[in-house]
Order: structure tokens, then sequence, then C-alpha cells
């Protein structure tokens, strides 16, 4: 199952490939005498690549969030094409678009998702970038396991809780009913985290501590993001 992230990842590498294959066939354009029949094959061509290039730019632009213009200059750029393609029939006014589409609109609408995202998303920071070196190299098992020493320490830390706390014990004393650490959560908010946290350690903690076993790469980045999400929730600075 692909995460919301991956999937708009997945489409964005797929218009960056298509724009590419514009870029190519637009050089290749410019190489014929614009009056030969070999120059109008190569438009055509070219038109039937930018098509999908603007379908590709639509589905992407349909995975983003709403209200969100990131792609603006893409779109405009591709239907100028189309203008000189389809109406004029020659390519004296799309200029750098192609190239400028590769190299600049596309990477620049993805970068401006990826902020939206890191910061929408709410996950601890330092969490984060500790977890990113293990993932970046398939370390799965890795991650889970300092995923959860991660929230251990922090937690303990956060609320001055003893070293040695951990597990269940540990996700009671933040998430109880008596002195709560987490006390800035309303008694619905700790009760669902104690519950999720408890679910999470019997579940996905204690069977990679106590096992060697194959890690589910889904099901570890899931854990792993929902302990980022905890940890950001509890944080003093967060409340």
């Amino acid at each position: 199952m692909h995460s919301y992230r991956t999937h708009v990842y997945d489409l964005y590498v797929t218009a960056v490939g298509r724009a590419a294959s514009v870029a190519v066939a637009y050089a290749g354009c410019q190489q014929h005498d614009p009056k030969s029949e070999e120059f109008q094959d190569a438009l055509t061509d070219l038109n039937a690549l930018r098509g999908e290039l603007e379908r590709a730019v639509d589905s992407l632009d349909h995975a983003f969030p709403n209200d969100v213009e990131w792609l603006n200059g893409v779109k405009s750029h591709i239907a100028w094409g189309g203008y000189w393609i389809d109406k004029r029939h020659n390519l004296r006014g799309w200029g750098n678009d192609p190239e400028t589409i590769v190299k600049h609109d596309l990477p620049a609408a993805m970068a401006a998702f990826n902020t939206w995202y890191e910061t929408a998303s709410q996950i601890d920071g330092d969490y984060a970038e500790r977890l990113r070196e293990f993932r970046s190299s398939t370390q799965i098992n890795s991650a889970n396991r300092e995923a959860w020493a991660i929230f251990k320490t922090q937690a303990t830390q956060l609320f001055d809780l003893p070293d040695d706390l951990d597990g269940h014990k540990l996700v009671d004393r933040l998430f109880g009913d008596e002195q709560p650490a987490a006390s800035t959560l309303t008694a619905k908010e700790r009760q669902g985290y104690r519950k999720l946290m408890k679910g999470l350690y019997t579940l996905y903690r204690n069977p990679v501590s106590h096992n060697d076993s194959d890690p589910n790469p889904a099901a570890t980045d899931a854990v792993t993001t929902l302990i980022g999400i905890c940890l950001a929730r509890i944080a003093p600075t967060e409340n």
C-alpha cells in the first residue's frame, strides 16, 4: 500500500519522465527544416508527447493539496506549446519552455509540496531526522528499534521520569488517569494515546525486541510515523 507522499512522488516521477521526453523531442524538431515533411511528422509526435505530459501533470495536480497553485507555471508552459503546435504549426514561440518545465517548474512544485507536507505532518523533527539514515539504507528493523528507543528516551526526558521506565508502564505514566505526565492533553486524548501506544508496544515493539523476525515495511512506516506524531503531540513546545 502506498502512502500519500509516495503516491505523489510516483506521479511526480512520471511527470518528469514525460517532460524529459518532450524536451528531447522538441530538440529533435528543431533539427529539421520547418517547411519539410520531416518537421511536420516530428511536430505531430511532439504534440502527442505534450498531451501525455499534460495528462501526467493533471494527475499530479489532482493529488496535490486543494487550493494550491504550484503547477500553474507548468500548465501555462504546456498550454503555450499546444498553441504554437496546433494553431501556428511551428515552435518559434515556445522558446526554452520544455527545458524550464524539467529543470525548474516541476522540481519547484515538488519542493513546495515537500515543505507543505513536513509542516502539515507535525512529526517530531529530531525524531524524523534520526530515522532518516535507517530508512534511506533500508534498515527496516533498525528503524523500528531506533524509533522505540527515541520514544522512550525523549518521553522520560521531557517529563523527568525514571530512565528505566519503559513499555506499558511508561505509557500508563504518560497517559494514565492519575497524575499523567502528559497533563496538557485532554482526558479523551490521553485515553486514545494510551490505547494506541499500548497496542503498538504489544504488536510491533515487543516482537521485534525479542525475536529476529522479518519486518513488514508498510507496517514499520506506519508505526514509526505514529510514534513521531505522538512525540510531537506530547512535547511541551507543541501544546
